[in-house]
């Protein structure tokens, strides 16, 4: 049985005025001495992802393993906080991301070299195990080798959707914002479904939202989401304005 904790919320929005948000989901997945985070988010969060660690009594290296669900900047730049984790990430989507231009707003491109280079990566195919337990889904569309991640947690299961599902509103409609291809995307999702279907109770974590169960066949929330902007139109510091990003959130019975 692994525990997993939610260390980032992902969010489901963007901005208008100052390109994305990058909010994505980063999950600390533990069992035993083995601790798995997956997806490690942007630069902006790493004070958050060293102050959760400390909170669990750990420190960056007691990262066994990073599993990374594509290479896009708000999920992977931050693998190189884990020195003593193995770096995993889709052979598709890094040779996809390798042969990207230079200059474009998705790809981290001197992270992605790096991490090419270093002893740390592992490179998995679709339907790999890449521990007993963990199972990753080639889920295109989002990037052409974007990985989904299953976890067999006995009773139910975790799946981790990455960005082949960021949010619920992308499940519901089966269609999204932000792909390289559509229809592979929508294949994705109804892929997704298959999956989250298999066990009753299982969780599914989006990329860029709060987990979710099904109940009666509908996604409800496990969480209270947490989100907020914090700014100053003022002339102190000590006056600003707190902005909270949430609603009224329907969840399920079983959730908190």
């Amino acid at each position: 049985m692994f525990d997993y904790n939610i260390f980032i919320q992902g969010f489901p929005g963007k901005s208008s005025t100052h390109g994305g948000l990058g909010w994505s989901t980063v999950t600390l997945l533990s069992q035993n001495d083995q601790n798995i985070i997956i997806d490690v988010g942007s630069f902006g969060v790493r004070p958050l992802l060293l102050s959760r660690l400390r909170d669990k009594g750990l420190t960056p290296n007691d990262i066994s393993m990073v599993l990374l669900t594509h290479t896009h900047w708000d999920h992977c730049v931050n693998w190189t906080m884990f020195p003593n984790a193995a770096i995993v990430v889709g052979r598709v989507d890094m040779n996809w991301a390798l042969n990207e231009p230079p200059g474009g707003w998705h790809v981290p491109e001197l992270y992605v070299k790096e991490l090419n280079c270093s002893s740390q990566i592992r490179l998995v195919d679709n339907l790999e195990e890449v521990i007993p337990g963990i199972v990753a889904h080639q889920t295109k569309g989002h990037t052409p080798g974007h990985m989904a991640y299953s976890v067999d947690n006995g009773d139910y299961d975790l799946l981790f959707s990455g960005d082949a599902a960021k949010n619920r509103a992308e499940l519901l409609s089966c269609n999204v914002d932000m792909s390289l291809n559509l229809l592979e995307s929508q294949s994705s999702i109804d892929y997704l479904w298959s999956l989250w279907k298999k066990k009753t109770g299982s969780i599914l974590v989006p990329g860029h939202d709060i987990p979710m169960k099904l109940v009666n066949g509908k996604p409800m929330y496990l969480y209270k989401r947490e989100a907020d902007l914090q700014y100053w139109f003022s002339d102190t510091l000590e006056d600003y304005t707190t902005i909270t990003l949430e609603q009224e959130l329907e969840f399920s019975k079983n959730g908190k």
